[in-house]
């Protein structure tokens, strides 16, 4: 007797076929069987007029800081991800300096292979993270031996189970690496057969010059890539995707490997600092930055020339310094602050560093590029809410509304091939073993949905709002969400590169 029988439904296995009807059974956590007339079960689903595929697979899901403190993963097995790939953006929990000792990376994954999870989760190991363990806040160039600890430290974590590194080339301390750093990191990398992934310098109007140079770190190292969360912003870089993907695919065409993932909105979010205010003063000390007038009127001159006096395309979404701001834009802070928008921002920051916000500058039409890329993967750029209410809704929404707006709505890519490229694409990618693919003796991450009805409900201003359509998700044969509801089950575990 099998444990769990899904009947009736339209299977669309992640290879981009076109679905079949056919019954999926589950035993002991594997895909025992797919066809007709299969037998008993101890459980069965009637998926009649739904579609059931493999489980969804976050390329970026920044969810490596929840394996520890937040297990269940909520908010990614209620929109159908069963496996999720962190430490993107040059940012993992470890290494750490601790009082002059260095926590590594494998005393991490070693603890956290230990705990049960919601939604299966691999990590990249932080460039950011291994350099302010190594040498802090600092903007300068990395001593020999300075650089020699960080590549010792590199080797660590990936001989642990790290998938790759990640460079966070937009933010601080690794926007202070110079080119000879990161490429000698990468050759590790690519020796050990691992990944890179980049949130490149910039992606605004310096986005091709930015992805030139990751283009030149991948061909020094010979390892295989992904650009994350790839998009062009602003004025300046609006419509620059198009290019940027010839540029990608001649490199491709000329031996290299690249890949990118993409999530279905077109507002970003992070950090306000890194946004607002030149990279050289986002060291560790913006809050004392903001107590010096001088530099209020450098970093407001140098925001006006670069971002505009209106910030109302900023929303709030972390600001417990002012928690009646939270989820508004700063030009309404501003009202309610009784200063223009960057006195209020510059008063925000003085008092909390890590306010974070959602940035509106895309343009959909070059979200939907990019989605369109055969080599392209979806994710959230998101990790857990955690004790969070306000948060960018991709968070809670991204799967469904891709499945929902961009493809049943606007017709980006054929269903096939969203699933493949939520499914499969990334297991090949990633290297995630018995994953991806409906197919028997393949792990059982299962998705059960209704194509007809699948949408996002969360928003900017209620993103906590589930989505609908989405029937059953499974992980590793185990129920772990009815109706966009977790039922607290924990199939997954920590995945580590072998």
């Amino acid at each position: 007797m099998f444990d769990l029988l899904i009947k009736n439904g339209t299977v669309i296995d992640g290879s981009g076929s076109e679905g079949f009807r056919a019954d999926v059974a589950v035993k002991d956590g594997k895909i025992a069987a797919i066809g007709e007339n299969l037998g008993e079960a101890a459980q069965v689903i009637d998926a009649t007029g739904l579609t059931v595929t493999p489980g969804f697979i976050d390329s970026h899901s920044h969810a490596e800081s929840a394996v520890l403190t937040s297990p269940e993963q909520i908010e990614k097995v209620e929109q159908g991800i069963t496996t999720n790939i962190g430490g993107q953006c040059g940012g993992s929990p470890y290494p750490k300096n601790e009082d002059g000792r260095i926590i590594k990376m494998s005393e991490f994954l070693a603890k956290a292979a230990s705990v049960p999870q919601g939604s299966n989760i691999a990590t990249f190991v932080g460039h950011s993270t291994i350099r302010k363990a190594v040498m802090g806040m600092e903007n300068r160039p990395a001593t020999e031996e300075e650089l020699a600890l960080m590549c010792q430290l590199l080797e660590d974590a990936m001989d642990a189970g790290a998938v790759g590194l990640s460079f966070g080339l937009y933010y601080t301390p690794g926007a202070y690496a110079p080119l000879e750093e990161l490429i000698t990191l990468a050759k590790i990398v690519g020796k050990k057969g691992g990944l890179l992934s980049a949130h490149i310098r910039n992606e605004a109007g310096k986005v091709l010059e930015s992805v030139e140079e990751y283009i030149q770190i991948i061909k020094a190292s010979g390892a295989r890539a992904i650009l994350s969360h790839h998009k062009s912003t602003t004025k300046a870089g609006h419509g620059k995707v198009k290019i940027a993907r010839t540029m990608l695919e001649k490199a491709n065409a000329e031996g290299c490997d690249i890949y990118c993932d993409v999530y279905p909105y077109v507002a970003s979010h992070t950090t306000l600092a890194p946004s607002l205010m030149p990279k050289e003063y986002v060291n560790g000390k913006v809050a004392e930055h903001m107590q010096d007038p001088e530099l209020r009127k450098l970093f407001r001159q140098w925001g006006v020339a670069n971002k505009g006096e209106d910030l109302s395309w900023v929303q709030l979404t972390v600001c417990t310094a002012y928690p009646e701001y939270t989820g508004l834009r700063i030009s309404e802070a501003a009202k309610l602050h009784g200063k223009d928008d960057w006195e209020t921002l510059f008063d925000i920051l003085e008092k909390q560093p890590s306010c974070s916000a959602c940035y509106f500058t895309m343009l959909e039409e070059d979200v939907e590029f990019v989605m369109s890329w055969e080599r392209a993967m979806i994710c959230t750029d998101s990790g857990i809410a955690g004790e969070r209410t306000v948060y960018h809704p991709r968070l809670r929404g991204s799967f469904p509304r891709v499945l929902g707006r961009y493809i049943r709505e606007r017709k980006v890519v054929s269903l096939p091939e969203i699933i493949r490229k939520m499914t499969s694409l990334p297991a090949k990618v990633y290297d995630l073993e018995n994953k991806g693919y409906l197919r028997v003796g393949y792990d059982a991450d299962i998705c059960v949905f209704d194509p007809e009805v699948i949408i996002d409900r969360a928003t900017y201003t209620d993103p906590s709002q589930r989505a609908e359509g989405l029937n059953f998700v499974i992980v590793g044969g185990q129920i772990a969400a009815e109706n966009a509801v977790s039922t607290g089950k924990t199939g997954g575990k920590v995945l580590l590169r072998k």
